[in-house]
């Protein structure tokens, strides 16, 4: 009966044929001691990871916790002998310090330098196109306002070699996949801002609705937020903190003259950016709140414009800050409190590696620890909530 059903008798050679895989493998592993045994089987687990990741890998893409762990084992560039190229992770603040690693290895090397297609579909759907053999963008970050006049090809095998002291200082170095430490950029601080500012201030348009905002007013401090958790769900890096209220008190607080703040915040956090400025004008009722919410130059541009600025966790308020410093007087940096290595809250401290040694920048230190947060007053902006109540 079992062996005349249709789907039995269809399937019977593959059935019998994993039966007798399975017990061939008992067989096996009854014929080795337990150390064998145990390294069989980690063997084979060790095997079916990876195949298993190898399969997962375009549904995980988005999924950041599995994108920072997978960036631990590459590098932000790939090179052969005359070409290094960047090798695209993530999203547009972790993109430019790949390019700005790659050409500078370029540049050190005296190899040429090309900027490759980025790896990520949210600016552009030209990663299709190059599936399908159509030719290739022209700028990887063409569609990446205000970087799409980035420099596409840079020819430095050509160019008078650098000292053997600054190659030999900046090779010998490792990043990860993000490259995201200051210490590979410290010594060429400029250059960087020289390859990008020109991109940045060819944007006259968005830098005059900047400057009607009254950024480069002294008793006016820009803020950026970040709120992971409501612009990516379930897929957010955890390492992408929101930061506690103290840290935007405590700005408030070091400057001592802001009448005006203004939140800069992308539209999927505008519950939350709302939360924030509830709280501001809680803490300081005689101030000024404005609302910044527009096109990705646009805020990008009121930030570089900025003459105080108060960053958040991220890449893209970092790099605002950083190409922006002829427009600065003070860069507010949240500077998390140092913990153990095996301390979960560790992870939340990559961001401190990223603060420039600069007279202009002003670290303002906070923790996540569950009972600081407690006393400030929030623990963490319940994006999901919050967004589901305003519905």
């Amino acid at each position: 009966a079992f062996c005349d059903h249709p789907w039995h008798q269809r399937h019977l050679d593959t059935m019998f044929g994993v039966a007798s895989s399975v017990l061939q493998t008992f067989s096996i592993l009854g014929s080795l001691s337990t150390s064998q045994g145990l390294l069989l089987v980690s063997l084979v687990a060790v095997v079916a990871t990876i195949y298993a990741f190898h399969k997962l890998g375009p549904a995980l893409k988005h999924v950041q916790v599995y994108q920072v762990a997978k960036a631990q084992f590459l590098r932000p560039y790939e090179e052969n002998k005359d070409i290094i190229q960047p090798r695209y992770t993530n999203q547009l603040g972790n993109n430019l310090y790949q390019y700005a690693y790659a050409r500078l290895r370029a540049r050190y090397l005296r190899k040429k330098f090309v900027a490759g297609p980025l790896n990520q579909d949210v600016f552009h759907d030209d990663i299709a196109k190059l599936s399908t053999g159509k030719p290739e963008v022209k700028n990887p970050f063409e569609k990446a306002s205000p970087f799409e006049h980035l420099e596409a090809e840079a020819d430095y095998s050509v160019e008078k070699a650098t000292s053997p002291k600054d190659s030999q200082r900046f090779l010998k170095e490792t990043p990860n996949a993000f490259a995201q430490d200051f210490k590979f950029y410290e010594h060429d601080a400029d250059l960087i801002r020289e390859w990008m500012c020109s991109s940045v201030d060819k944007h006259e348009k968005e830098a005059a609705k900047a400057k009607s905002l009254g950024v480069d007013k002294d008793n006016t401090v820009v803020f950026h937020l970040r709120f992971a958790g409501a612009v990516e769900g379930w897929f957010a890096d955890p390492t992408y903190h929101e930061l506690p209220m103290t840290y935007y008190t405590d700005v408030l607080n070091r400057h001592g003259r802001c009448k005006r703040a203004i939140l800069v915040h992308e539209p999927k956090s505008k519950v939350n950016a709302a939360e924030v400025a509830k709280r501001l004008k809680l803490a300081s009722p005689s101030l000024e709140i404005v609302m910044q919410c527009a096109s990705r130059c646009e805020d990008f541009m009121v930030m570089y414009k900025a003459r105080h600025l108060a960053l958040s966790v991220s890449t893209f308020a970092w790099w605002a800050g950083f190409l922006g410093t002829k427009s600065k007087q003070t860069i507010y940096y949240p500077k998390h409190e140092e913990v153990a290595f095996y301390n979960p809250r560790s992870l939340k401290c990559w961001y401190n590696k990223l603060l420039p040694n600069e007279a202009v920048y002003c670290p303002i230190r906070y923790t996540t620890g569950t009972q600081a947060l407690k006393k400030s007053g929030i623990h963490r902006t319940p994006s999901r909530l919050m967004a589901a109540q305003a519905v």
